[in-house]
């Protein structure tokens, strides 16, 4: 809301012409120059002419030819040493989900009972993520692991090394231990996450 003293009027006018109201500022005090109230007219006239002498006041001047190279080596200084964040080539790619429904896949057969589905190979940690299912009385004979062997059962009753594992129990067995025969009394399968090359222990275990 404009005031309509003279002390007013003059600050209002200055700030006009320098384009420094608000929209709504700018509007009231145009009306009031639309209506022709008094004093508006003469202040506005005044400030305009002294902002319109300001614009010429200042000649363009082309800068030295000294000037315009410093000018220019302050930019390229100020662009290098800038933190540029650095994008790896691995954050380019998109990532990628792979789902693999329970009726999918092969289940290949390792020996009479003995079963292993392949879900995921690592080639560049050399390690095999697989589900092995044994079926009620089978064996899966004693093998050594070269790395480090983790597994979880998922179904059934799983016997190894004196223990029975039970769905959700966690196994882990570190790097250059032996597992003996693992067996299973109603059936088992569990998932498994160990290196390609476990050995096994029994030269006559076919498969």
């Amino acid at each position: 809301m404009l005031d309509f003293d003279n002390e007013k009027i003059t600050e209002q006018a200055a700030l006009y012409a320098l384009g420094m109201l608000s929209q709504s500022e700018a509007n009231a005090f145009e009306r009031c120059l639309s209506d022709k109230r008094e004093g508006y007219a003469e202040e506005f006239a005044a400030f305009d002419a002294v902002v319109a002498a300001l614009a010429l006041a200042a000649p363009e001047q082309t800068p030295s030819e000294l000037t315009r190279k410093r000018l220019l080596g302050a930019v390229a200084s100020e662009a290098e040493t800038a933190e540029i964040p650095v994008v790896q080539k691995s954050q380019l790619s998109t990532p990628q989900f792979h789902n693999l429904r329970l009726d999918e896949g092969k289940w290949n057969r390792l020996a009479e009972g003995v079963f292993v589905k392949t879900l995921f190979i690592d080639r560049e940690k050399d390690l095999v993520t697989s589900l092995v299912k044994l079926e009620p009385g089978a064996r899966f004979p004693r093998h050594r692991h070269p790395g480090i062997e983790e597994s979880v059962v998922i179904l059934g009753d799983c016997h190894v090394n004196g223990d029975v594992l039970t769905p959700g129990d966690y196994r882990r067995a570190d790097a250059g231990t032996t597992d003996g025969e693992i067996t299973t009394i109603n059936g088992t399968t569990y998932l498994v996450i160990a290196s390609r090359k476990v050995e096994i222990l029994e030269a006559d275990w076919a498969s």
